[in-house]
């Protein structure tokens, strides 16, 4: 059965978004499911005469959500707009149930007890189209199947897993992921409500609340690999083991059914994105992936983790533009037939995140890359193999998988994401995750299966925080500061023409140290010859002169 955890809310909201919030939780709330339930995706083919407007967002979307679009400078466009409530009326009087529903991707799940039922809602003149996704037999009647997810074993302390990414500058520099949102978009939360690893997370009001769009059972007594995760960002048991973002406040999501596997599941996942990003959430984690499914025909191949097929890469991508960070684990099918990633890993302007040994060499089970239209995947790895956590039972143990190495950059990027928006620094989420996967241990001769290697947060930090970083505004360039390669890119993105760029950098007396010129929009500037010091660097476009001062370690 359906459960609202609203009373964990820590922020209110405005009467209209709360009557909005309400019409879904009544559209929403569903039964446990019979043996005749099937699940249909419905997309609509518009949004017209919707009594919502883009110009009173706070309507439908929190001030939070409103807030970090004006953090990136983002507008609120049509894909915020809510289904309009209308088509989602009639096709519910046609007998289908409202499980969910995709805002961005202008679509809703539907339930019917009777399959015939489809082709009425398919003949409604704002339908676009109709795809079967799944059903839900009785569980008594479906054999037990096999978890997804290892148990964890061995045990073990957080601080090697954290030092090998040097997220302990970042914790150490202040920052813990204080005042930002991370969903987790997961299986279940076993014991989150009670295990003293989480004593803080409930205490200091910061675990938000909860949402399940599977449906079934509560939320902390379901599947235990969603609290495993949360535990490696959010655990804290003193003097025994820190998470990565001890300090983030948590929205926790259930997206995945763990009894089968059905399309159903990654709109259920799109659908707890989306409320992800409606709540205010900074980044959203996402320890899941899908490629075959208990009916055949759904199944993906290779070719399809191009970023573009699946409902869930699109929705991530897309999440992106809405000023959001996801990161995702990479798969754990590198030993296996599959052997690559499965999606939303594929998605692009996220993070997907491969597992490596303490000694840094890539877990034989991570997934590998590229994606199927070239992509460098995963983009970046941690530590996957014998993965410091805090179990259910609440005791400190190790676990396999690249759903562990996923959170442990999860957490970072939120303490990396902390620090921009402490300091009020304007950067997007392209050169954020940039500026971190430039200091990839494999950045220059990147691997399919370690992708950029392992980041090192401590040059990604000295990076920003030393030479910044710059927006692209009309002819201006972006200028990235590599310090582990010794070098500095300048990209000028609206650069169209055959004019040429005069680069020169100067020492701070005035003496010319290095120029260049280059036709092309993007130039890379060696500074592994230089000392320690600050200097003058200028670009020379059209006319204009463009200069900032580098300081070099």
């Amino acid at each position: 059965m359906y459960k609202n955890h609203s009373s964990m809310r820590t922020f209110s909201l405005p009467a209209r978004l709360l009557s909005f919030l309400f019409f879904l939780i009544v559209l929403f709330t569903f039964s446990p499911a019979k043996a005749t339930d099937f699940y249909f995706y419905v997309e609509f083919s518009d949004k017209n005469n919707s009594p919502y407007q883009l110009e009173n967002p706070e309507e439908f979307l929190s001030e939070r959500a409103i807030e970090r679009r004006n953090f990136f400078s983002l507008p609120v466009d049509s894909t915020d707009l809510p289904v309009n409530p209308s088509y989602l009326s009639q096709v519910a009087n046609l007998g289908g149930m409202i499980h969910s529903q995709s805002r961005w991707l202008n679509g809703a799940t539907v339930v019917l007890q009777d399959s015939a039922l489809i082709q009425q809602v398919g003949s409604l003149s704002f339908v676009k189209w109709v795809q079967y996704t799944g059903k839900k037999t009785v569980a008594s009647n479906v054999p037990k199947r096999p978890s997804k997810f290892s148990a964890a074993v061995d045990y073990g302390l957080s601080g090697p897993q954290i030092e090998q990414v040097k997220g302990n500058f970042l914790h150490e520099s202040g920052y813990l992921g204080k005042n930002i949102i991370v969903g987790v978009l997961d299986a279940g939360f076993l014991n989150v409500d009670v295990n003293p690893a989480f004593d803080s997370l409930r205490l200091q009001g910061r675990l938000l609340g909860t949402k399940d769009f599977v449906g079934g059972s509560e939320v902390f007594r379901g599947n235990f690999h969603g609290g495993n995760v949360l535990s490696i960002m959010a655990g804290n048991l003193p003097q025994n083991y820190l998470g990565t973002a001890p300090e983030a406040s948590y929205w926790l999501i259930r997206t995945e059914d763990v009894e089968t596997e059905y399309l159903k599941e990654l709109d259920f996942w799109v659908a707890g994105l989306e409320f992800a990003d409606s709540v205010g959430a900074d980044i959203v984690n996402s320890s899941l992936g899908y490629f075959t499914f208990d009916d055949p025909a759904m199944n993906f191949t290779y070719a399809d983790m191009n970023g573009d097929v699946s409902r869930a890469a699109k929705a991530a991508s897309m999440a992106a533009q809405k000023g959001m960070i996801v990161v995702c684990s990479a798969g754990n099918e590198g030993d296996k037939i599959w052997k690559y990633i499965s999606t939303p890993a594929d998605a692009k302007k996220i993070v997907t995140i491969g597992g490596v040994t303490a000694d840094g060499t890539p877990s034989v089970f991570s997934s590998f890359g590229p994606s199927a239209d070239g992509r460098v995947k995963p983009e970046i790895c941690a530590r996957g193999t014998q993965t410091v956590l805090v179990n259910s039972s609440g005791n400190i143990v190790a676990g396999n998988g690249t759903s562990y190495s996923s959170p442990l950059i999860c957490g970072l990027m939120a303490c990396y994401l902390q620090y921009f928006k402490d300091q009020h620094k304007v950067i997007s989420i392209p050169q954020l995750l940039q500026s971190v996967f430039g200091t990839g241990s494999l950045y220059n001769s990147p691997t399919e299966q370690m992708g950029y290697g392992i980041p090192d947060f401590q040059l990604a930090f000295l990076s920003t925080t030393s030479n910044g970083l710059s927006t692209c505004s009309d002819d201006q360039p972006q200028w990235l500061v590599d310090l582990r390669n010794k070098n500095i890119q300048l990209i000028f993105p609206d650069k169209n023409d055959n004019s040429t760029l005069f680069v020169q950098i100067h020492a701070v007396n005035g003496n010319l140290l290095f120029n260049s010129y280059s036709r092309s929009s993007s130039i890379v500037l060696p500074i592994d010859n230089l000392s320690s010091g600050i200097y003058l660097v200028s670009v020379e476009n059209n006319g204009k002169i463009f200069s900032k001062k580098i300081l070099v370690p």
